[in-house]
């Protein structure tokens, strides 16, 4: 039998976890059914994961590279660029609708479980890195009114997405994908629109 290539395999993992995450929940994610999915050895699946913990880590950064992957294919500049970033971090289609469903039952156990901790940590910094770059992209597009707190905003608007993505997770109940960049929209149109200096 050939063997399968690391990177291949990996990448069958990641697919396999983040399924099994939306199918059967946090409960699910055994290195058994993991490997079930992806039509592997549990064996060969535990050489690579050893530990439930490790298997679990692994999707929150499949989850964050995958993003990040996205976000630097943009080909789109200014203001647009600023807006399709930000949708590359929202439960828009089935493929990040799944990535949001991973990451948010795994945060949650990360409140609660230290060793899983830093995956989460690097994610949530990376979304945050996102906002900040989307509000600095807007500013240098004019699109940022100047008596605005860039640090203040971008905090802001990390709150927004990760309460979209929350929400967007409830449709057909929630926010529909329509509806959810409609609020992403009529936001960071809302920051071109000068506000009183805090003190």
């Amino acid at each position: 039998m050939a063997r399968i290539d690391p990177v291949e395999r990996n990448a069958l993992v990641a697919d396999a976890a983040l399924t099994v995450l939306e199918r059967d929940g946090l409960a699910g994610l055994s290195v058994r059914k993991v490997a079930a999915q992806a039509g592997l050895a549990p064996a060969s699946l535990r050489r690579a994961f050893p530990s439930q913990n490790q298997l679990r880590a692994y999707c929150l950064t499949v989850i964050r590279e995958r993003a990040t992957a996205r976000v630097r294919a943009l080909r789109s500049t200014g203001a647009t660029l600023a807006a399709d970033l930000l949708r590359e971090l929202l439960p828009l289609d089935a493929t990040r609708r799944l990535e949001v469903l991973a990451q948010t039952q795994l945060a949650l156990l990360a409140l609660t479980d230290e060793r899983l901790q830093p995956a989460a940590a690097e994610l949530h910094a990376a979304v945050a890195r996102a906002c900040r770059f989307a509000i600095e992209t807007l500013r240098d597009a004019g699109r940022f009114a100047e008596s605005r707190n860039a640090d203040d905003e971008a905090a802001r608007l990390h709150a927004l997405v990760d309460g979209l993505a929350i929400q967007g997770l409830w449709n057909p109940t929630g926010l529909d994908p329509r509806n959810v960049s409609i609020v992403l929209d009529a936001h960071l149109d809302e920051l071109q629109r000068p506000t009183e200096r805090r003190r």
